[in-house]
């Protein structure tokens, strides 16, 4: 599937930043300007992105950035961190810092063996921690008379997910808790409780558009469509497991129906390994 990529105005000063097909490492941000500078949700993954998503930033303001937001540690969203301007303060919370301090610089070199086609895009890469965190569930911040709230729900793709809600406009930033006609990935989350998180944003959070982490910019309805697809990953993978099958067997099992469209339906045997997984409790939630 493809869809429109690049800078959308949402709203006046609130503009979302999307990367064509949405795999591994190709992440959307967002921009919101205010009179004290821009405020930049996610830095990208390579040098070259990152620099497009500033020059964007200028083009649409002309001012400085003046706040990060990281969504979640991984490296496709805060791979650019390091490429922001020194006086950018960069927040997060507090569990996507420890995992960047967990993970380290060396995750780089992880992914260049993975998809050695980045090879070249990361050099001059860095590694830049957030200067800023918070515990708990609720972050609210002002950019000017605009309200922001960081949301943390609890582990869904990462143990350190934010949504970033803007109520008044009714705008959502979700981050990797949400994947649009892009296959999910849980390598390092927890499907059975981003169940609970998807649930979460949909009774919770008031919002005509959500722009994922990865994908096209939708609505809830595509949320409830990603939960329709975690739910029916978890409950092949639970009927699969008690059955006695292998996780394998199980990939084959599962029928994906309209979600083998999505990009990147292999997938779904990463996800059903993360359910085994969490079926063994392998996983805590802590």
């Amino acid at each position: 599937m493809e869809w429109q990529t690049g800078t959308t105005e949402l709203a006046p000063g609130v503009f979302s930043y999307v990367q064509a097909t949405g795999g591994f490492c190709i992440a959307n941000a967002g921009l919101l300007d205010g009179r004290d500078g821009i405020t930049a949700i996610d830095a990208l993954f390579t040098p070259v992105m990152a620099r497009t998503l500033l020059d964007e930033a200028r083009r649409v303001s002309g001012r400085r950035v003046a706040r990060l937001l990281n969504t979640h540690h991984h490296i496709d969203h805060t791979g650019g961190n390091a490429n922001f301007p020194r006086e950018t303060e960069i927040i997060a919370h507090a569990r996507a810092k420890a995992e960047m301090e967990r993970v380290g610089a060396g995750v780089f070199e992880v992914v260049k063996r993975m998809a050695p086609h980045f090879v070249d895009d990361l050099d001059g890469a860095g590694y830049r921690l957030p200067d800023v965190t918070f515990d708990g569930e609720a972050l609210e911040l002002r950019v000017d008379e605009r309200r922001l709230r960081l949301l943390h729900f609890g582990t869904a793709h990462t143990r350190g997910d934010v949504l970033v809600h803007l109520p008044d406009e009714r705008l959502l930033f979700a981050g990797d808790v949400a994947f649009f006609h892009v296959t999910p990935m849980a390598f390092e989350g927890h499907i059975g409780n981003w169940i609970e998180v998807a649930r979460r944003v949909i009774a919770e959070v008031e919002a005509d558009v959500v722009v994922p982490g990865h994908g096209p910019i939708g609505t809830m309805d595509d949320v409830r469509e990603l939960l329709k697809y975690l739910v029916l990953v978890r409950e092949g993978s639970r009927m699969a497991f008690d059955s006695g099958a292998e996780q394998k067997e199980a990939v084959e099992m599962i029928d994906l129906g309209r979600f083998a469209e999505w990009n990147e339906p292999e997938r779904l045997a990463l996800n059903v390994r993360r359910c085994y997984e969490e079926f063994r409790g392998e996983v805590p939630l802590d």
